[in-house]
């Protein structure tokens, strides 16, 4: 039998030494939470662990959220799905990830358990920030090797959870996008320039066809949240990596979906037009040479685009519900929808709708 636990400072010295691998026995654990922020779907801390030799390590704990999320990210599967993840995938991924030391879900509950490899001081990305031209690269990059590597075998991933379930698309449509459309126009209307309101109001009103249409087709493994907050961008051996976090919305679905939301929440104006599509050709090229067979640039292209128009449903959630006194939170919004517009607009996304 596996152990979950309530809360992340549950985490002491006897459980370490029954699920660790400890090069000496602990005699003390010192847990430090790192913070629920807004949107945050798990409760995260860090453990210090003072060992019988007087060395210590670290590690990152990570169970059930303690606010009022915790019943939709069970809902929603988040807690399987990255148990999942580092159970069956970590160790293949081509995307580095911190090294899985313990995963347990209780499959009746989902309350769960995950002991991290502790990355330390990484440089974690920002998307208040953005990312440069060589990030951007190597997103697409790693990706594409993540993608082409499951792409159409994800029936013999039997755990794994899909994107295109009728139900969870009008669940996103009426109770996500739709409704958080007027808040955001309310409190950003000037970013919406040209035929944006149009353009974003008719997304809506197509949520569910254009998710359809992004996500058929042949399926493949997608980190589902795939932006600059979600990774840590270390300097190794003089050269730019990502080391990606977050995999709750690991599932099986159409791969551009990755890459468009990594360009729409974390790419600045200055890499639009020409470099966007420069990325997405090579990113398109390491898919051929990973195997995938039968998918054209204009395919890709194509669903690129529809990516980027299903997308918009994150930072319309965000802007419709902002409270305008959360400083950063409304900075935060007003970033990922100024980012998402533009790349509708580089991409003619409009062309797309009926």
């Amino acid at each position: 039998m596996g152990v979950v636990l309530e809360n992340a400072t549950q985490f002491d010295a006897e459980l370490a030494n029954k699920i660790l691998q400890l090069s000496s026995p602990a005699v003390n654990v010192n847990v430090v939470p790192l913070g629920e922020g807004v949107g945050l779907m798990s409760s995260i801390a860090r453990a210090t662990i003072e060992m019988a030799d007087g060395t210590s390590t670290t590690c990152i704990v990570k169970v059930i959220a303690q606010t009022e999320n915790v019943e939709i990210s069970k809902g929603l599967n988040f807690y399987a799905n990255e148990v999942n993840f580092y159970r069956y995938l970590s160790d293949d991924c081509p995307i580095r990830t911190p090294q899985c030391l313990y995963a347990y879900l209780d499959e009746s509950t989902q309350d769960f358990l995950l002991v991290l490899e502790d990355m330390g001081d990484a440089d974690a990305g920002n998307q208040l920030v953005g990312c440069s031209r060589e990030i951007m690269s190597l997103a697409f990059l790693r990706s594409a090797q993540l993608h082409g590597r499951y792409w159409g075998k994800t029936e013999q991933l039997s755990w794994l959870n899909y994107q295109n379930i009728e139900e969870t698309n009008l669940f996103r449509r009426d109770v996500i996008y739709k409704p958080g459309v007027q808040p955001t126009l309310d409190m950003f209307g000037e970013y919406f320039t040209g035929n944006l309101e149009t353009t974003v109001v008719g997304i809506g009103e197509q949520f569910k066809e254009l998710f359809e249409q992004a996500m058929s087709g042949t399926q493949t493994v997608i980190h589902g949240d795939y932006r600059t907050d979600n990774m840590l961008l270390p300097v190794i051996d003089g050269k730019a990596e990502i080391i990606a976090v977050d995999w709750q919305n690991t599932m099986g679905g159409k791969g551009p979906h990755d890459i468009a939301y990594f360009s729409a929440q974390s790419c600045d104006g200055d890499l639009r037009g020409e470099i966007e599509l420069q990325e997405l050709r090579r990113y398109h090229e390491t898919l051929i040479d990973c195997g995938v067979r039968d998918y054209s640039f204009d395919e890709c292209l194509r669903d690129y685009r529809l990516n980027l128009m299903i997308t918009m449903i994150t930072p319309i959630a965000v802007c419709g519900t902002l409270d305008p006194g959360n400083e950063r939170g409304m900075e935060l919004g007003r970033v990922m929808l100024q980012r998402s517009l533009a790349a509708l607009e580089s991409m003619s996304c409009h062309e797309l709708l009926n």
